[in-house]
Parts: C-alpha cells; structure tokens; sequence
C-alpha cells in the first residue's frame, strides 16, 4: 500500500491537485508584476522601463504552444508522461528565481543624475529563463487535466484553476508587500521560492498517474520535428484559410475592454498617488479575491445568457472604471507624478486614492467576469479535428495583448525627458478604452461552431489575399 495517497485517484484530490498547480503558475507572476515592479518604481525607474521589463520577460508565454509535441513524446518510460515534466519545470522555476533574487539590480546614481540599474539585464534573463520554464510547465499541467479530469468535473475545475492562478499571484505580490517591513524585499521574496517548493513536494508524493501513461510509447525525435512542422501548417490553414478562424486570430491580438488599470498605469500609478507598501498589498488581495469570485461567476453567467452577449457587456464594464479613473485624474490635474523624496514615497492624493480603490475594485469584477467567458468563446469556435492546436496557439496570442500593452503603456506615461510620449495618465487611459472598444466590431461575425458538420466546411476566405497557401488545401483528416 503506498505510503501516500494519490491526488489523480479522487475528484477532491484532482480539484486540489490541479488548484495547488495553478497557484504554482500565478505565484511567480504576481511577483514580477507586482512586488518586482513596485521596488523598480521605488528605485527610481521609468514607467517605459517598467512596461518593456515586463513585457520582455512575457515572451516565454507567446511561443509555450511549441512545447506541445516535445511535452507529448519526450519522457522517460519509468516516470509519469506528464509528471517527469511538471517536476523539471518547477525546479528550474526554483532555482532561476533564486538565481535572481541573488542578482536583483542595484542603482547607481551617476555623476549627472542620471539613475543607472546596475544588473537588470542579467536579472531580467533569469525571469526570461524562468518563463520558459514556467510556460512549459503549464503546457503538461494542461495535458495532464485533459487526461484526469472527468467530463462532469472540467467546468469546476478550470473555475479551480483560474482562481489558484489567482491565488498565487496575490500570495506573491501581496504576501511578499506585506512581509517587506519586517523582512526587507529580499528576505519576503523567499516566500515565493519555499511556496513553489511546497507545491513540488506535493508533485513528487501526491501525484501518480495512471499505468497507461507511464507506459506511452515514445516516438523518435525525427518523428517529433516533423511533427512539429505540421502542427505549425496547420494552425496556418486554420487562421488564414477559414472564416472563423481568421476571426478567432483577430480578437485574439486585440484587447478585450481595458487592460491599464490591470498593468504598467496601475504599477506606476498606485504608488506615486502616495500609498504606501501594506496600502498597496491590501489593495491587490482585495481585488484577487473579487476577481477570483467574478471569474466562477461569469461562466455560469454565460452559459445561461449567451457567451458573445455576456463577453461584449463584462469587457466593456471595464472600460466604465477606466474612463471615471481618467476623468478623476484630469479633473486633480494630475497628469504626471510628482517628485518623489528619499526612499521612493510621493506626497499622499487623498482624494485620487479613494477613487483608485472604487476604480480597480470595479475593474476587478468586470475584468474577472470576462476572463473565463473569453477561453470559453475560443472552446467554442475551435474546429473538432485539430482542437487542441487551435485553441493553445489563441491562449498563446492572447499574451501577445498583455505584452504590447505593457510596452506601450510604460513608453506612454513616461515624460518625454525621459524618453517617453509624456501623454499623461488621462489620455494614456483614453486611448486604453478606444482600443478597448475595437472587438466589439469583429465578435457579431464570430459565430460558434452550431454543429459537427457545419465545422468541418471550409469557409475559405479569398486566396487572393493569402498567396503562399497551397490552393484548395484541405484541414488534415482526424486519426
């Protein structure tokens, strides 16, 4: 009898195995947006700086679909198929985010004035190196769900996943503010390197997957690139030869209602409106735990009401906290940040701060409410035959948005002495919300799948437009 149980043998224990996994993902994340982010702002750097760190170290995220095939047929037969690579990730998650703490910049203040970070660019390529790892291991986890989890329970569970996602990325920016005064940020940021050792241990003891995984038969790795290549062909044909497709392609590179008020605007309002660290962590707990109820709610709410109708009302429920954010700014005049003293602290905005907590607790329920509707409407206009391929090559583009917007948002704010657009926080938000209205003119021509046969039809867009593709190409048959 084994000494442990296993985690994958009971519909709690998949439920808490797959939540603890997803709050392994959102810990890091949280984090780097959050505490990492924070810190560089109390240190003096820009708002553009900010926005391209963030972004570059997003990348891992926008290619993790091509870790399909190596995650499928690359293992060693005596471990699990999906466990073997969930282990490695999270080691290598580990020890590279160690690895950076021990690096994390300094700044130097140069003779002219000009602030200089010493170390970022080693510091920013251990957390690219951690996102790779972190990317893949969110591939197996998913593999390993569509393997364990059972029809009547995946609804529940990915509400779960969402919501450990969550979690851990309120653990690790808040959890980390608000153990900074006692600990100081090095010492509070080992928090998230022991967390993610806990959730490893729960993998190794808890987690046994069934017989017939440990023993899949493994392909050759000739087998696997060319493998590899048709599954980039295919997802071509899919997004260029097809209407529905196309579409999909569309609103996947393409926000869904508003992204600042979630991203670079809020990392570097928040502080220079005078809160302070614990404010701040309070803040973000707060609205994870209003985002975590919101995102369980919505596709509930979805399924009852309609998926495009529902999606269209929450995504530009968003934009009502962003436009009242950039009017309340506006009205302040509070288009640039003032001086900040010694230590990194601004003066205290009493009145902005209050209508900073109404706008991202708003913001936090709509956007919550939106980002489950949002991966169901992918479910539903994947095509059955290549499903899987479809659908991880959108969530893959959807991190596209968030790192465009962290760029653009960071290069916006920041004063044009400092090598910005200095648009100023109103405007930046205003120009947010306009983007933040463009897929309401794609989403009435993006129609579900209604049956079977009405998605193996080829709804081939002109080929004029789209030249390299082989004429009268047909979507690989199903095995």
């Amino acid at each position: 009898m084994p000494l442990f149980p296993n985690l994958l043998a009971s519909r709690t224990g998949r439920l808490t195995g797959f939540f603890g996994l997803y709050l392994c993902e959102g810990l890091p994340q949280g984090f780097t947006a959050t505490a990492v982010a924070l810190e560089f702002k109390r240190m003096g750097m820009t708002g553009a700086a900010i926005g391209s760190f963030a972004a570059t170290i997003m990348l891992p995220w926008t290619w993790k679909w091509l870790m399909g095939p190596v995650v499928d047929n690359f293992h060693l037969a005596r471990f699990g198929r999906r466990k073997q690579w969930i282990l490695l990730a999270q080691a290598g998650m580990m020890l590279t985010l160690l690895g950076a703490l021990f690096v994390f910049p300094q700044v130097v203040d140069e003779a002219d004035g000009t602030l200089v970070f010493s170390g970022l660019a080693l510091f920013t390529g251990m957390l690219l190196a951690h996102n790779v790892f972190s990317a893949s291991q969110d591939v197996a986890i998913d593999a390993l769900a569509c393997e364990t989890l059972e029809d009547h329970e995946r609804g529940l569970a990915n509400g779960l996943m969402f919501a450990g996602a969550q979690s851990g990325a309120a653990i690790g920016g808040a959890g980390v503010l608000f153990l900074k005064d006692g600990f100081g940020f090095f010492g509070a940021s080992m928090l998230v390197p022991l967390l993610l050792l806990a959730v490893m241990a729960m993998v190794v003891f808890l987690f046994r997957e069934p017989e017939t995984e440990r023993r899949a038969v493994k392909r050759p790795p000739a087998e696997v690139f060319r493998e590899t290549g048709g599954y980039l062909v295919d997802v071509a044909k899919v997004f260029f030869r097809t209407k529905r497709g196309f579409l999909g392609l569309l609103v996947a590179v393409i926000p869904f209602g508003g992204m600042a008020l979630s991203l670079t605007v809020s990392t570097v309002l928040t502080p220079t409106l005078g809160m302070d660290d614990n404010e701040i962590g309070r803040m973000a707990l707060i609205c994870s735990m209003v985002f975590v109820t919101a995102c369980m709610c919505g596709g509930f709410l979805s399924d009852r009401f309609g998926r495009r109708l529902t999606l269209a009302a929450f995504s530009l429920g968003t934009l009502l906290p962003t436009l009242w954010m950039a009017w309340k700014l506006q009205q302040a005049g509070f288009l640039q940040p003032e001086t900040a003293t010694e230590g990194g602290h601004w003066p205290r905005q009493e009145s902005l701060i209050t209508a900073w907590w109404a706008a991202s607790l708003v913001y936090s329920l709509f956007q919550g409410l939106m980002y489950g509707i949002r991966t169901a409407l992918f479910m539903d206009i994947v095509e059955p035959r290549i499903a899987a391929t479809q659908f991880t090559a959108c969530m893959a583009l959807l991190n596209v948005v968030t790192i465009y917007s962290y760029w653009w948002e960071g290069r916006a704010i920041t004063p044009t002495a400092e090598g910005g657009w200095g648009l100023g926080f109103p405007t930046v938000l205003l120009i947010d919300a306009a983007l933040g209205t463009i897929f309401v003119f794609i989403l009435p021509f993006l129609k579900p799948r209604e049956t079977d046969e009405e998605a193996l039809e080829n709804e081939t867009l002109d080929e004029a437009g789209f030249p390299w593709l082989e004429s009268g190409a047909q979507l690989p048959e199903a095995d």
